[in-house]
């Protein structure tokens, strides 16, 4: 049986993923911050909830640490936990506006894979897997056949 960790799994890609792999045989932990909407979720699709905010150590080390008690290991970790910035015009984003998108998107792979890699070390055929945007890609931002790219450098003019 494969063993799966995937963060950022109540909803959206994460939740759809975990209800694929448990069709598919695995056991899947699905990880999400919320409490209430992350057990819910599990319920739904027969996974086994983990608290799981992917910018707090001590969280990151806690759901790890089930893990080890739990299954003594892992087979695949999913990095799917992400946030979308303010939606707001280049112009107008703060750096405590970046630092938060970058702690949840960039830092907080780092901190869940490093945390994991004691028990993906244990399996047979570890994997992981990094989900990303679109908006993630500097080819699809800088197409201007592509809508990401349209997005104005002033907040009260339209893009060009």
């Amino acid at each position: 049986m494969t063993l799966t960790l995937i963060t950022g799994a109540n909803k959206g890609l994460g939740f759809e993923t975990a209800r694929r792999l448990i069709a598919a045989g695995h056991t899947v932990y699905l990880g999400a911050r919320d409490r209430d909407r992350g057990t819910a979720a599990a319920g739904a699709i027969g996974a086994r909830f983990v608290p799981l905010d992917v910018t707090d150590d001590a969280c990151v080390d806690a759901a790890v640490s089930r893990l080890a008690d739990e299954a003594g290991g892992l087979d695949v970790l999913i990095n799917n936990a992400g946030i979308t910035g303010n939606g707001v015009a280049p112009v107008d984003v703060t750096a405590e506006d970046m630092r938060r998108v970058y702690e949840t998107n960039v830092f907080g792979i780092v901190r869940v894979t490093h945390a994991a890699l004691p028990l993906l070390n244990k399996s047979a055929r570890p994997v992981i897997v990094n989900v990303a945007s679109g908006l993630g890609s500097l080819g699809v931002v800088t197409n201007p056949r592509r809508m990401e790219s349209h997005r104005s450098l002033v907040s009260d003019r339209p893009a060009l």
